[in-house]
This record gives C-alpha cells, structure tokens and sequence, in this order.
C-alpha cells in the first residue's frame, strides 16, 4: 500500500527557497537613509536659494568661465550638487558590495566545498 504522505520536494518550493531576496533590511536601510539625507540636501538648497544666500564653489567658478548660459533641472547652490551625487553613490555602493555575492556568485571551488559538506 502506498502512503498517503508524499515526500517528493515539490519544485516551486525548492525554488522559492532558493531565490534571491534583493530588497532585504540592509538594502531598505540604506534607501531609507540615503532618500532622508538627499532631503535634507535638497530642502537646504531650496532654502538657500530663495532666501538669496551664496554658497560658492567650483561650480560657480567653470560657470563664470562658460559663454553658455544653461539651466539644470534641480537648481542646487555651491557644491550641494556634488554633495548629493556623493551620497547617492556612496549608498549605491554599499548596497551592491552587500550583494556582491548574489550579482556575481562564487568561484567554482568555493561553490564544490559548500556542496561537499
């Protein structure tokens, strides 16, 4: 008689528990905290900017060089911008160097050990 309880794996489980978790705490961390100090970059400029205040940096200096006038799409004084493509790519960083291993995997030896044990 065969047994009602069936042991074969199903392979959607199998699958699942294999899957890559990208958006997991440490991601959302360091989303949460880049988007709060991009805010606080962004609301500063803004505050600079309509109260008339000077932040001056390299940028106003290659502009004054420049014939060209030209508009950007986020108006941020001084080196602000600078400031803020620096804390995004920081955190971008961090986050792919905490997933170094899912984008890029493992060596094959590492891989073979893991599996012998």
């Amino acid at each position: 008689m065969q047994s009602s309880n069936n042991t074969a794996v199903n392979p959607n489980q199998n699958q699942k528990a294999k899957s890559i978790k990208w958006f997991d705490g440490f991601t959302r961390a360091i989303l949460i905290v880049m988007f709060v100090i991009l805010a606080f970059i962004f609301v500063s400029g803004k505050y600079m900017d309509s109260h008339k205040m000077e932040a001056t940096g390299t940028d106003d200096k290659v502009n004054n060089m420049t014939q060209v006038e030209h508009k950007p799409f986020v108006e941020l004084p001084g080196d602000a911008q600078v400031g803020a493509f620096s804390v995004a790519n920081f955190c971008a960083g961090l986050i792919v160097g905490h997933h170094w291993q899912k984008l890029f995997g493992k060596k094959k030896d590492e891989a073979e050990e893991e599996n012998a044990d």
